[in-house]
């Protein structure tokens, strides 16, 4: 058996909606959360769980506090009064600009003007979790994390990854979030990780140097190479940010597999972070679920994969037309296609046509078919196939070059084999012979 986590961005995900949902699930517990901030020799600063309700459902909150400024001592007497530091300098400045996520008012003690205008360097965070006590698979991951988002900002503002300094990412709060997510994760040590698409939001979000539009520049970077899911109708405000920079960089880190729901295994533990903002109907929750799945290898030694078939029934089309219809769903992409003929409504003879699509491809090869057939919808559903490897030869015979397809096990046995059907028909149509 083997451990699964299943991250699921339900309304985005931010590091502290992330941290609390392994709180929630029992995956960590809060006295680990609280040893955190003396392992960073972080003076003064405390971290504390509480719940929230969203949705009507109740979810985990964490909050991280402090009464004086003596946690900036960590970072050096640079940094002690950075409240002075101007955008002109020429640093660029990172954002953690997703102000429902946190609750600000709530957090900072140190009132909006000081938050605003504090600064950290990337240098610093970095040499802050480096020179720490905390374990090697959390320090490397928060590292990784950490570097990720400088990386965004670098590229955002067009400055030196070493010269990028952060605002709210670099405040405390930020920095512990990131932290906690990277113990987290190296805590439950999971060997598979799966993750749903990121939702980003929609509209536009005022941050420290600017309205701009969502995903923000520095997220816009973060998510190259990251499926992105649609914003839930439910949700109905113009402007919102559903998914900060950190949030967005600790599961960049993590590398896992997108999928669109959870895979197969037996539920071990389950649980919810809560961000500060109330979507009214809809949960702005992260939720995180581990699974136990079975490793056992597979009894057949045949390579599998899913693929969708897509059919409609067709009874006011020519043969013409149709031939041509199939034609064009193979040069798209279609696996396969085929015709059986069928009896519809009213006693009318027709076709039912039918085609195997890669799961990828689903929506334009339906989207073609609903174009430019007659049918007015299309039925879908995925099936689990088992196939043989393969492998191409050609082969020198007495008619001339043929290359052959042979059908193999994944262990390597030849179960079949055949010629390729365009080298065969050349063959006929040179010869004459058939």
């Amino acid at each position: 058996m083997t451990k699964t986590l299943f991250l699921e961005s339900v309304a985005g995900i931010a590091g502290d909606m992330f941290a609390a949902s392994f709180l929630d699930a029992g995956l960590v517990s809060i006295e680990e959360f609280q040893s955190l901030p003396s392992l960073l020799n972080l003076a003064g600063v405390e971290i504390e769980a509480g719940s929230a309700i969203r949705a009507t459902m109740k979810a985990a909150r964490i909050v991280v506090k402090w009464n004086d400024e003596a946690w900036k001592h960590a970072f050096g007497k640079n940094h002690a009064h950075n409240n002075e530091h101007s955008h002109a300098d020429g640093d660029a400045h990172g954002h953690e600009h997703s102000h429902h996520h946190h609750d600000q008012s709530t957090n900072l003690l140190l009132g909006e003007d000081a938050h605003s205008h504090w600064h950290t360097h990337y240098v610093d965070i970095k040499r802050l979790i480096a020179d720490s006590k905390l374990d090697q698979d959390t320090k490397k991951l928060a590292l990784d994390i950490f570097h990720l988002i400088a990386e965004a900002e670098s590229a955002a503002h067009g400055m030196s990854i070493e010269d990028v300094a952060f605002h709210e990412v670099g405040t405390i709060d930020s920095i512990l979030d990131v932290v906690m997510a990277a113990y987290c994760f190296s805590r439950v040590s999971p060997a598979r990780v799966f993750a749903t698409p990121v939702k980003v939001g929609r509209g536009v979000v005022r941050m420290q140097h600017g309205t701009h539009p969502v995903p923000p520049p520095a997220s816009a970077r973060l998510l190259i190479g990251m499926p992105i899911a649609k914003t839930p109708n439910e949700i109905t405000r113009t402007d919102v940010e559903l998914s900060t920079p950190t949030g967005i960089a600790i599961l960049k880190a993590l590398s896992p597999q997108f999928v669109n729901e959870m895979p197969s295994g037996v539920v071990l533990k389950q649980g919810m972070g809560a961000g500060s903002m109330d979507l009214d109907s809809y949960p702005n929750v992260f939720r995180v679920t581990l699974l136990e799945a079975s490793t056992a290898p597979d009894p057949l030694p045949y390579a599998r994969d899913t693929v969708v078939e897509i059919a409609c029934n067709i009874d006011d089309d020519t043969s013409e037309h149709m031939a041509w219809l199939a034609e064009m769903l193979l040069q798209k992409g279609a696996l396969d296609v085929w015709t059986t003929t069928v009896t519809g409504k009213k006693g009318r003879t027709g076709f039912c046509l039918s085609l195997l699509a890669r799961v990828d491809d689903r929506n334009i090869l339906a989207d073609f078919l609903l174009r430019h057939g007659t049918t007015f919808g299309v039925r879908m559903k995925e099936w689990d196939r088992l196939k043989l490897a393969r492998r191409f030869e050609k082969r020198d015979t007495p008619r001339g070059e043929v290359t052959y397809k042979i059908g193999m096990t994944t262990t390597g046995e030849v179960l079949k084999e055949k010629p390729e059907f365009a080298d065969v028909r050349s063959i006929w149509e040179t010869d004459g012979r058939g």
